[in-house]
């Protein structure tokens, strides 16, 4: 079944047209979709006419979101929860092997969250150096010690759009015996994700960026042979056996990654009910009713348009340090200009959003990210291009 871009663009994000957005900011936040919205809504018209009365509802549209989820990276339910964003699932991890530490090996451009609490708690922290912007795996060869115990690698680099080979990563880790934890964040929604088959034992994302549900939304899934070895970093009053009973000496904990949800208290309802607004999308809209076909429509999507826009841009005098072989690319295209905070007024004044970025330490910004999803199009491009044909900052090749 073929998807109607055009259709679910206009259908499912009014506010392009009525804004006239050309909205590159997916890798920060992504629009919100109609779905999503409208089951955010009605939570609240829910809330604001009855309270709490259909709080038990709530409790089961939850499950169908943990579903969802489940059927979307291919692991049991139980092995989910919901925190508030990224870096919370990054803490309950690193937490949870507190009394197990090991070398991590860790792409040297990594996120700040997927590293922070590591090196917080004491964990010895090896940086993997780049290739050309990139990690290929048979480069991990040179890092791997008796003392390595982690990789902790985002599935995409928020910096530069490097997007690993998931399934070689997990492959390499099985082979050395490496815990597998993978940073999800700005490939969530978008890209491919097997827990079984790309062997992941921890993964962390959050629905904010590229699936465009809004802010308050962490998730956690830990396979079940960790959970089951590891004391989990933390619980609450739903995390025990027949919670209701209200027996404040229950401490018999369902070790599972779900006891964890909201840090084992009531559930962020109103975020939590836009995901499932958003995965519905997805697997209805897009899938026909499959969620693993939606998403590889949404993957292929996101990479024609990518290759579209990188013929566009090659044609001006910037330096693009995303990795632009097909294999290793994202959503996300990031260029260099001694002049990128010009060219990024330049364009926000013409209502094209992109983010302004700086390498570490550097001391002015020269980046600009532009982050593009399967709502942008060919348009979206062509605007781009037009707008810095007129900027005076950037010059075209000769």
């Amino acid at each position: 079944m073929s998807v109607n871009w055009e259709s679910i663009r206009e259908e499912e994000y009014p506010s392009i047209k009525k804004h006239n957005l050309t909205y590159f900011l997916s890798a920060g936040a992504s629009l919100m979709n109609r779905n999503a919205y409208e089951i955010g809504i009605e939570y609240f018209n829910q809330m604001y006419k009855y309270g709490d009365i259909n709080h038990e509802r709530f409790f089961i549209e939850l499950e169908n979101v943990r579903n969802l989820i489940a059927e979307y990276i291919n692991t049991d339910s139980e092995e989910i929860a919901f925190l508030v964003n990224t870096s919370s699932g990054i803490a309950a991890t690193a937490y949870m092997f507190k009394n197990d530490k090991g070398e991590i090996l860790y792409p040297s451009i990594e996120f700040p969250a997927s590293i922070h609490m590591f090196n917080r708690l004491g964990f010895t922290c090896t940086k993997i150096m780049d290739t050309n912007g990139m990690y290929p795996i048979e480069s991990f060869n040179n890092y791997v010690s008796n003392a390595t115990k982690y990789i902790v690698h985002s599935h995409v680099q928020s910096f530069n759009g490097f997007r690993q080979d998931l399934k070689e990563l997990g492959i390499f880790c099985r082979k050395n015996n490496l815990i597998n934890i993978v940073n999800s964040t700005q490939a969530f929604g978008v890209f491919e994700i097997n827990m079984q088959e790309f062997n992941i034992d921890v993964l962390i994302s959050n629905a904010l960026k590229w699936l465009g549900c809004g802010y308050g939304i962490g998730i956690l899934s830990i396979k079940k042979k960790l959970s089951e070895k590891y004391q989990l970093p933390f619980t609450g009053w739903l995390s025990v056996d027949d919670p209701f009973a209200m027996d404040n000496e229950n401490l018999n904990i369902i070790q599972k990654t779900r006891s964890m949800d909201s840090l084992g208290g009531c559930p962020n309802f109103a975020s939590l009910l836009t995901l499932k607004g958003g995965l519905s999308l997805i697997k209805q809209k897009i899938g026909g009713g499959n969620m693993q076909s939606g998403i590889k429509k949404i993957q292929e999507r996101i990479i024609n348009l990518t290759s579209e826009f990188l013929e566009m841009i090659n044609d001006f005098n910037f330096k693009i340090i995303t990795p632009e072989d097909e294999k290793y690319r994202s959503g996300i295209i990031t260029v260099e200009h001694i002049k990128a905070k010009k060219i990024h007024r330049y364009l926000t004044k013409h209502n094209i959003y992109t983010t302004l970025k700086t390498y570490p330490k550097a001391p002015k910004e020269t980046l600009i990210r532009f982050a593009i999803n399967f709502y942008n199009n060919s348009t979206d491009i062509e605007r781009v291009k037009d707008i810095l044909n007129s900027c005076q900052y950037i010059k075209k090749k000769i």
